[in-house]
């Protein structure tokens, strides 16, 4: 075994020179001796000893309480202390800087023999204890699950990362705290710990509480809620005593989701109306859902294990083996198949199909939809007919449209000669028209001339004669309808006479001619009044009803 390496801090040079003699006596390696407690610090750093044995009173410099709290704290190399004095000041003191001995001036070999080698074994049994509880936190907190250790009382004395993240509360205020006040869940974990109230009875609760596995929610210290899977045990030390509970829990949020996913997967493809089916490579039925089952007249449970053939009649499985071939080839498959139900009827199938690979790559299976395209092909059918039907009255009206153009071009050509007929007839009509106008004004002529050597000598004879006033009215009226014939004032009285009366014509005649109302109805023989209401008649007759203009003026200009 290798001697201890010891540094003695020393500033009374006869009581070091006898320390470091009697440690050579005792078999161990005194690599230095000093006086002050910053050469002791920095010896100490340098050369790392296994071992210090300070005095505690130094005459300059720092005290050797101080230089042992330094080198403690820096290096946690154990420190023995040597005192002539041992007040309880000083004492308490020494405490805080947690030394591993003590020894009071004078003191004899085989006490500090004693001293050292406990000194040594405490500090390595603390060496050992503290690389074991460094190992046990860094592999509690490596541990994917949530871990909680409480001791005797129900009280937390110990979380790892995972239960501090889930349940939101750090590890330093945990501690100390009732368990049910850090975990607080939906589920119960048989151990109802409020306090020191009911720690008595932790013990009795703990020798029968276990809980593994079950299911709840958590409420973290921000109050969202996450749900969890706990398990919880009691800790019981050498001798079988309860000193704890120890609770394990996970995070089941995701999994949770997962699981939603699932489940709605699955109802999905449970309810839905195409048929779906898991093959293995070798054509065995692995799943299918209740479509695809119903689709065949069987239940999914009557067709797991079955081959593929029972989905098919034999003439229709070469197609089949055709299909699967390429979709091993391919790794898919769209088209129609044709497929067999229970009572031997057949239908036409659409499927989709595709190869099922895990995660290497390798084929584990074949996955397929079916929709049954019954009502698609006989559509299709219904379809084609009509086409067809379509195609021979398109056929039957083009030649309708033939004929129809023919009758239409020969109408057209019929009606081009009558058209010809038609303007050679006109033009007849006019020739003819134009003689009638001839011979119209001929007449007119002959009219006129007969009427100047007839009647306008005896007009003139009986005006040279005395005749009574009455008598030269008409005879002026006569003489002036006479010069009308030669005119164009008959022709127009004509033309507006299905407006007028026979009476108004003539009452516009003695008007135009310049005689008055009193004079037309002495002429008349009727009123003037009445001659009045003629009059106006007229004016409305000849649309003069709102116009101030003079009516003999109107028949002058117009007529």
């Amino acid at each position: 075994m290798a001697k201890a390496r010891i540094l003695v801090v020393e500033d009374e040079g006869i009581i070091a020179e006898d320390i470091q003699m009697s440690l050579h006596d005792l078999g161990y390696d005194v690599f230095a001796v000093v006086t002050t407690g910053e050469e002791a610090v920095r010896i100490a750093e340098e050369s790392r000893p296994d071992l210090v044995i300070m005095d505690v009173v130094l005459q300059s410099g720092m005290d050797g309480i101080e230089a042992a709290d330094r080198i403690r704290s820096r290096l946690g190399v154990p420190i023995i202390y040597l005192t002539a004095y041992a007040d309880d000041k000083m004492l308490e003191r020494a405490k805080i800087t947690e030394p591993f001995g003590y020894l009071i001036k004078p003191f004899r070999d085989r006490e500090l023999h004693a001293t050292i080698e406990m000194a040594l074994f405490k500090y390595e049994l603390d060496r050992k204890l503290r690389v074991s509880q460094e190992w046990l936190s860094v592999t509690l907190n490596s541990v994917g699950d949530a871990l909680i250790a409480t001791d005797r009382q129900g009280f937390v004395k110990f979380m790892n990362q995972a239960a501090q993240s889930l349940t939101g509360w750090p590890e330093e205020e945990a501690k100390g705290r009732p368990l049910n006040e850090v975990f607080q869940t939906t589920i119960n974990v048989g151990l109802q710990i409020n306090g020191s109230a009911q720690a008595k009875n932790l013990a009795v609760q703990s020798e029968e509480a276990s809980l593994a596995n079950q299911s709840g929610m958590l409420m973290s210290k921000n109050g969202s809620p996450k749900a969890i899977d706990a398990s919880a045990a009691p800790i019981r030390d050498a001798r079988g005593s309860v000193i704890g509970i120890v609770l394990v829990f996970r995070d089941m949020t995701e999994r949770k989701r997962v699981e939603e996913r699932l489940r709605l997967l699955s109802q999905a493809v449970e309810q839905s109306s195409e048929g779906l089916a898991v093959l293995s490579p070798e054509g065995e039925v692995i799943f299918v859902n209740k479509a695809f089952a119903a689709m065949h007249g069987y239940t999914p449970e009557e067709l797991t294990a079955q081959g593929v053939s029972v989905f098919h009649t034999p003439e229709q499985l070469p197609s089949v083996v055709k299909a699967n071939r390429k979709v091993l080839s391919d790794g898919y498959f769209s088209g129609e198949i044709w497929h067999a139900r229970a009572d031997k009827s057949v239908f036409p199938g659409l499927m989709h199909n595709s190869v099922l690979r895990d995660n290497e790559g390798n084929v584990i299976g074949l996955i397929g939809t079916l929709r049954d395209i019954t009502d698609i092909k006989q559509a299709e059918d219904a379809l084609l007919k009509s086409h067809e039907k379509l195609a021979a009255y398109s056929s039957s009206l083009e030649t309708k449209v033939e004929e129809r153009t023919l009758d239409l071009e020969n109408s057209r050509i019929e009606l081009k000669r009558y058209s010809e007929s038609l303007e050679k007839t006109n033009e007849a009509l006019k020739i003819i028209i134009e003689g009638i106008e001839e011979q119209k004004k001929e007449v007119e002529k002959k009219i006129t001339h007969n009427l100047n050597l007839t009647v306008r000598p005896i007009l003139d004879q009986m005006k040279s004669q005395h005749i009574s006033e009455t008598v030269g009215f008409l005879l002026q009226s006569l003489e002036f309808n006479l010069a009308n014939i030669f005119s164009s004032f008959g022709i127009n009285i004509i033309q507006g006479g299905h407006l007028l009366t026979p009476r108004e014509i003539r009452i516009c005649e003695m008007i135009r001619s310049g005689l008055s109302s009193k004079q037309i109805a002495k002429v008349m023989g009727i009123s003037p009044q009445t001659v009045l209401v003629h009059r106006k008649n007229v004016r409305k007759k000849l649309a003069l009803g709102k116009s101030r203009q003079n009516l003999a003026s109107f028949l002058k200009a117009n007529l």
